[in-house]
């Protein structure tokens, strides 16, 4: 009796051992819990595994993106008392004409200007001719009118704001959106800034 007790005790352990768990971990779990970007998110839960260093992430590891706005300024400039088109500043022209040609969803805000010379009636008309004849320029060259606007630099805008000086001249202002992942703070950040173009001329 006491031999059939001791084979039943030995047959259950071994049942027993059968069913213990693995504790080992294998190559993959072990891969999963890494973080190989190092962005502070596991590659299990890691949706972006290449986030470039020293960006901010979400919670699945993906770059948090800001959106902010840069400008591309040109100055087509003029004789005195004249709103014609030099040809010293037809390439000026073309590079405008080109960019609007290859993204047909950006605008140009054409700014007419003038020096203080005169009165400002006169000026006022001026600088209407100046940015009218540009406009005439670019539509001549294929550019739709959806994509010109105009201001002149007696209006109160965003742009006629920055300006420091009048001159005899349109400015051409290229405003695009872009998107930007966002960056972690160092003690370096306030030094490095973000480079963002103006409309100072």
């Amino acid at each position: 009796m006491i031999k059939l007790i001791a084979t039943v005790f030995s047959a259950s352990l071994l049942i027993a051992c059968s069913h213990q768990p693995d504790t080992q971990l294998s190559r993959h779990q072990i891969d999963d819990l890494r973080d190989h970007d190092n962005d502070g998110v596991i590659n299990q839960r890691d949706k972006c595994r290449n986030t470039q260093a020293g960006t901010i992430v979400d919670n699945n590891g993906c770059a948090v993106w800001l959106s902010h706005q840069s400008y591309l300024v040109q100055s087509i400039l003029f004789d005195l008392d004249s709103a014609t088109l030099r040809s010293d500043q037809t390439e000026t022209l073309n590079k405008i004409a080109l960019q609007l040609k290859q993204q047909p969803t950006l605008q140009v805000t054409l700014i007419g200007d003038t020096s203080s010379e005169g009165s400002e009636d006169y000026n006022h008309q001026l600088a209407v001719k100046r940015t009218n004849a540009i406009s005439q320029a670019l539509f001549d060259k294929g550019i739709s009118p959806d994509q010109i606007l105009v201001q002149e630099y007696y209006q109160e805008t965003e742009y006629t704001a920055k300006l420091e000086q009048r001159k005899r001249r349109v400015i051409a202002v290229f405003k695009e959106q872009q998107l930007q992942a966002q960056q972690q703070w160092t003690i370096y950040s306030s030094e490095q800034g973000t480079n963002q173009q103006g409309v100072k001329q």
